[in-house]
């Protein structure tokens, strides 16, 4: 079997209409789009592959060195992009009429963990996040925290909607000293959805984590591993992720977690093809016990058929031949070709209590980055995850205040101070 051509599409299908504004305010409107691989073979065989975004470096080159090749050349390849590896698997598990776990170790699972995901928000607007997850069979919503977000009033305002058992977990960025992460957690114990804890502190700062962990009340997971999964047998974190790996570091981590006896979760976001190979590499991995994120629920459409559903937190894995989900053409040629919708004006507002407004243009996650606008930005209110402020969006109302102050931001974040 050798592969002979390679389609590539970028599709643009829509996000659910409850939390589509929030997606594209906080991570800019490309954040909409999927590319999306078929790859053909000489006996008649095609699998399917994407990849978030329209594009990325080197793609172009990866895409050329693989026709021609048999697809077996690339199984556990250490450096294959995770965007084309579920199509290398699809192939090769179809060819062999097997689902494609087998291509990895014996199942061990035949349902696998999995968590929403979404962004940070006003409290109000978390509440809702949550129970939309939870209507969607999802036990854990993961989300990324934010400086101008207190994650005491959201985790307050989540756990008044949440059903028993339901769980967050924070990624709060790798910012944070010990003792501040100490107390935002003892803060956050006293509700039951508090979950875990993910990337307090500075990648390297192993002594922090171990130091960390032992006072910590809630779990601690470690997604960047700078050591290739040896963390593991350092015990710093009680979890970790594994997040856009290529599947061979996939493969060659998971065996050291289980040497270790430690869990671990995968992160590759995309729709149900990716969702599908996620599902077959936990099917076989014995410590793929933590809740796998995907993003999959994001997406109101999708190109391939079935949905792979959630339901009491985990999806079924497939037991048909390679991935388990099969091409709709139809649907393909209809994102395709499907332009978005503008994304209306709005600004940002970032409010700290009793201190005059601060205004920026989105997207929110550049607000970290850019000079001046970090958590420092007001005199007396420094580094932390629970001060007093809160951040909201102000659409284009058509009034004089709203295009004057979006003409004062057009260079960056402006505080608007009294006259």
């Amino acid at each position: 079997m050798k592969i002979t051509d390679i389609e590539t599409h970028v599709i643009c299908p829509p996000f659910q209409a409850w939390n589509s504004e929030a997606l594209i305010r906080y991570h800019g409107p490309d954040f909409r789009y999927r590319t999306v691989f078929v790859l053909h073979t000489d006996n008649g065989v095609i699998g399917l592959g994407e990849h978030t975004g329209r594009s990325w470096n080197g793609m172009d080159e990866w895409v050329a060195q693989l026709i021609g090749t048999n697809p077996c050349d690339w199984l556990a390849h250490p450096a294959l992009p995770i965007g084309l590896a579920p199509a290398i698997y699809d192939l090769v598990g179809k060819y062999n009429d097997v689902p494609a776990y087998k291509l990895f170790a014996p199942q061990v699972r035949s349902r696998v963990p999995m968590a929403a995901w979404t962004v940070s928000q006003t409290p109000a607007k978390m509440a809702e996040e949550v129970q939309h997850a939870a209507e969607a069979g999802y036990t854990w919503l993961k989300y990324h925290t934010h400086h101008f977000h207190n994650m005491i009033k959201q985790t307050e305002a989540m756990a008044k909607v949440a059903p028993p058992g339901f769980k967050i977990h924070y990624d709060i960025n790798f910012d944070n000293t010990v003792e501040h992460v100490l107390d935002l957690a003892r803060e956050l114990a006293r509700f039951p959805i508090a979950g875990a804890i993910e990337d307090p502190l500075r990648t390297h700062d192993f002594q922090g984590y171990r130091a960390l962990r032992g006072k910590c009340p809630l779990p601690i997971y470690f997604h960047h591993l700078p050591l290739g999964g040896r963390e593991a047998l350092m015990e710093l974190a009680d979890g970790y992720m594994l997040g856009h790996s290529p599947v061979g570091g996939v493969v060659q981590r998971a065996g050291l977690f289980e040497a270790a006896n430690v869990p671990f979760m995968t992160q590759n976001t995309g729709g149900n093809i990716t969702r599908a190979f996620i599902a077959h590499m936990a099917a076989a991995f014995p410590m793929a016990t933590l809740h796998h994120v995907t993003c999959t629920h994001l997406w109101a459409q999708d190109i391939v058929t079935p949905v792979l559903e959630v339901a009491g937190g985990t999806v079924r894995v497939p037991e048909t031949p390679g991935l388990g989900v099969t091409l709709d053409r139809e649907a393909l040629d209809r994102w395709s070709a499907t332009a978005p919708d503008p994304t209306p004006r709005a600004l940002i507002r970032i409010q700290y209590a009793g201190l005059p407004p601060i205004y920026a243009r989105p997207p929110v996650r550049s607000l970290s980055d850019s000079r001046g606008t970090g958590p420092s930005f007001v005199d007396g209110h420094g580094a932390g995850y629970n001060q007093p402020v809160d951040l909201y969006d102000w659409d284009d109302d058509g009034s004089e205040r709203f295009a004057e102050i979006w003409e004062r931001t057009a260079a960056g974040p402006v505080s608007d101070e009294p006259r």
